[in-house]
């Protein structure tokens, strides 16, 4: 069937990629199979995006499944997929677009792994530089969203999914065992039923501190070769009040700190707070709040460790601080602030011209 619209391509896409997931995860692939398989890829860049979306899906299921609330949910969701598939070996081919499809994202997004896929547009809440808000979402659960911060949010009867897009939110989730409430940011998802956590992307950084209740951090995207060779998901990382997951977003490593959950959430009031955080990172936060940003002019400077709590939007207070305790020498350019490294060699002045 040709399409009508490009929304009714974008199903078909979705619709194959999920058919062969599934198809790839029930056994090896025949040689007639896999050269259908690898022309399909070939055919659009869309379909491998498609295809390793899903496996993401496909592959947290298993990691969370132990989490309160998604036990019995699975269970239903398994046996619809089972019904659906024993109706033909090709499921996209003799069920109806509603009826194949729904049956392979109610196995994978009532598990919580489902927040690349929407119903309809998303909501939008976005925070200007030195805004902050709180925002109250249809199921009762509440966010507070940092400075220059941006989430989408799309709720069905099935998921709450939000994707955070940059800055920072803090997530008081209402309690909802049949739809678990995923938070996708950068290369990782955040499961929870019912908690308080938040979530902060910074430049190559992902950190999620959990402040009650109980959460799983799952990855995003896994690479496609790992369900085509069988290969366990990676690990799932659950946290507990208290702890905080700070994760490498170009290396995947991650770490989980302990953390005092108090000075944690001063932002809400007003504070940034740095706990050994690269002067890079810190910038970053400080950004949120300046009129003028502050840039490096090296990156030397950026490996300097910042502690301490400043005001925020007080970026003289910060910028004075940093100077002082390292070599390190700001000035004023146009409308932005420049940090670099003293060159001692040639007589630079420590402080700025500002």
């Amino acid at each position: 069937m040709i399409p009508q619209n490009d929304n009714d391509g974008f199903v078909d896409q979705e619709e194959r990629a999920a058919a062969w997931c599934l198809r790839i995860a029930e056994r090896p692939l025949t040689p007639a199979e896999q050269a259908d398989f690898d022309e399909w890829l070939a055919a659009d860049e869309r379909h491998a995006q498609c295809f390793e979306q899903m496996v993401a899906v496909w592959q947290c299921t298993d990691a969370i499944a132990e989490l309160p609330g998604f036990l019995s949910l699975r269970a239903k969701a398994l046996m619809m997929m089972e019904n659906a598939r024993n109706h033909d070996e090709q499921p996209w081919r003799s069920l109806t677009r509603r009826h194949a499809f729904a049956a392979l994202t109610a196995f994978t997004l009532t598990a919580g792994g489902g927040a690349w896929y929407w119903a309809q547009s998303p909501d939008v809440y976005a925070t200007a530089v030195g805004e902050r808000r709180t925002v109250r979402l249809d199921d009762g659960s509440s966010v507070s969203l940092d400075a220059a911060s941006r989430m989408l949010v799309s709720f069905t009867d099935e998921r709450r999914a939000v994707t955070l897009e940059r800055g920072r939110a803090k997530f008081d989730v209402a309690k909802d065992p049949l739809r678990p409430f995923t938070v996708t940011a950068g290369s990782q998802s955040v499961v929870a039923v019912g908690t308080s956590f938040s979530v902060e992307l910074l430049r190559n950084q992902l950190r999620v501190l959990l402040f009650e209740g109980q959460v799983a951090v799952v990855p995003r995207a896994v690479a496609a070769a790992n369900i085509k060779v069988r290969r366990p998901a990676p690990a799932t990382t659950q946290l507990v009040p208290g702890q905080e997951l700070v994760a490498d977003l170009s290396s995947g490593t991650a770490e989980v700190l302990p953390v005092e959950a108090e000075r944690s959430l001063g932002w809400e009031g007003g504070r940034v707070d740095f706990v050994d955080m690269p002067l890079a990172d810190a910038i970053e936060r400080i950004n949120r709040y300046a009129a003028a940003p502050i840039v490096l002019g090296d990156a030397a400077a950026g490996r300097h460790i910042v502690n301490g709590v400043f005001d925020a939007g007080d970026t003289d207070s910060f910028v004075k601080g940093v100077t002082s305790l390292y070599p390190l020498s700001a000035r004023q350019e146009s409308d932005r602030i420049i940090i670099k490294t003293v060159n001692s060699d040639s007589g630079e002045e420590k402080n700025s011209q500002r």
